[in-house]
């Protein structure tokens, strides 16, 4: 009896110690590093829960309503194994990099919304905005759906944008160097693709204006 009342505390010591909860100042940009994996929940409140064997090390810096989560030095890419809750009240902008995953089960209801994701990150969120700023470089990834009125779409260094779900009217789109890039536009689309990029146009647009510089692709589908 007394090994399993032993054991059972320590499970629970273990659990107690892996789970981390902390209150967050104002913020609306959010910059994720280190393979963290982040889920953001809109709430009343900003604040963040974390669950992983480390939980306690990651790092959270909020410089003037910018939110930074990363792992200390020299433990940087090692964030793997860490789950992260973020709650927040709102949020205009989101930056993933160094292989980091950031995503949202509701849709981002809202003005403008700005993603940039590189160095093999991947950001996956549904819009319901009038405008998105979209960035993909460096092998980042973007996963998007929802609905938007007019896109902004830079796509460079084996970047990738899947987004025929993500419906929109209008859509201004430079892809290079490798670059693949699915969109769904209706009504207008000035696309530019450079040195090896692809962009794949959904939707039937009215108007496509293409310009293609030292090889590339521009497909209608």
């Amino acid at each position: 009896m007394k090994n399993i009342i032993v054991v059972v505390t320590l499970f629970l010591t273990s659990y107690l110690q892996a789970q981390v909860t902390k209150n967050l100042g104002d913020f609306d940009s959010v910059k994720v590093f280190d393979q963290l994996t982040v889920k953001l929940i809109p709430s009343n409140e900003n604040k963040v829960s974390i669950s992983g064997t480390r939980a306690s090390e990651v790092e959270f810096i909020n410089n003037n309503g910018q939110l930074k989560l990363r792992m200390p030095f020299p433990k940087l890419m090692s964030g793997n194994d860490i789950k992260i809750e973020l709650h927040f009240k709102k949020i205009e902008s989101i930056d993933a990099s160094e292989g980091s995953y950031v995503s949202c089960d509701f849709p981002f209801k809202q003005t403008l919304l700005s993603l940039n994701t590189k160095e093999g990150a991947t950001i996956k969120v549904e819009f319901d905005t009038e405008k998105a700023i979209i960035r993909a470089v460096s092998g980042g990834i973007l996963d998007l759906t929802g609905k938007t009125n007019n896109q902004t779409i830079t796509i460079a260094s084996g970047g990738v944008l899947e987004a025929k779900d993500l419906i929109s009217s209008q859509a201004t789109i430079s892809v290079a160097a490798g670059g693949k890039a699915e969109i769904h536009t209706t009504t207008l689309v000035d696309a530019k693709v450079k040195a090896g990029g692809s962009i794949y146009i959904y939707g039937k647009p009215k108007q496509i204006n293409q310009q293609t510089i030292l090889g590339g692709t521009i497909i209608e589908k």
